[in-house]
C-alpha cells in the first residue's frame, strides 16, 4: 500500500484538512499502516501536483487558516486502479524493527531481549484493546458508505494479528528464560 492510496481512500469519505486526515488516519488505518503528520502533508502536496486532489484555503477567525483537500475524478480513478491492481509482491512486504533487534540480540545479555519483548507485549495489549473497541463499534453500525463491512474485516485481522504476537511473545520469553 502506498500512503497516497490510503489518503485517497479517506478523502472518498469527506473533504478534510491535512490535520483532519492525520487524525482520521490515526483512528482507522494506523492499525496496519503508520504515517506521521509531516508525511501526510508531503503526500498531499505530491497528490495535488498529480491532480489527484484539489485544495482550497479556508480562513478561520480563532485559528490559523487551513487547506481542505478533496479527491478529484483522477484521484478516484487512481484509487480504483490501485484497488484492482494484482501486484502480490507489494502485499508481502514486511518490515519489523522488533524482529531485526531480536535477530541480533545474541550480542547483548538475555535480559535486554526479555525486557524488549515484555515492553512490546504491553504495546500489543494496548493496541489490541483499542482495535477490539473499534471492531465492536464498527460491528454495531449497519453497513453504510462510511462504515462498510470491509473496515470490519481489516480491523478484525489486526486483532488476530495482535493475538498471535502476544502468544508468540509469551512463548519466546518462556524459551529465553529457560535457555541455558
Amino acid at each position: 500500500m502506498s500512503l497516497k492510496h490510503g489518503l485517497l481512500g479517506l478523502l472518498t469519505l469527506r473533504k478534510s484538512s491535512g490535520y483532519d486526515l492525520s487524525k482520521l488516519f490515526q483512528e482507522s488505518l494506523s492499525f496496519f499502516w503508520v504515517a506521521n503528520q509531516s508525511q501526510i502533508y508531503r503526500e498531499l502536496d505530491k497528490m495535488e501536483d498529480l491532480g489527484w486532489v484539489v485544495s482550497s484555503k479556508v480562513e478561520q477567525d480563532a485559528r490559523p487558516n487551513k487547506r481542505v483537500y478533496g479527491i478529484t475524478k483522477e484521484g478516484n480513478l487512481e484509487l480504483i486502479r490501485w484497488l484492482k491492481e494484482e501486484n502480490a509482491e507489494d502485499l508481502a512486504v514486511a518490515r519489523n524493527p522488533l524482529l531485526m533487534k531480536l535477530f541480533f540480540s545474541g550480542k547483548v545479555d538475555r535480559e535486554y531481549s526479555i525486557a524488549l519483548l515484555k515492553n512490546y507485549r504491553k504495546i500489543c495489549e494496548e493496541a489490541r484493546a483499542e482495535i477490539a473497541a473499534e471492531v465492536k463499534e464498527i460491528g454495531d453500525v449497519p453497513e453504510t458508505a462510511e462504515k462498510p463491512a470491509y473496515w470490519l474485516y481489516a480491523t478484525e485481522y489486526s486483532v488476530r494479528q495482535y493475538d498471535f504476537q502476544i502468544k508468540w511473545i509469551d512463548e519466546t520469553i518462556d524459551r529465553l528464560e529457560h535457555l541455558k
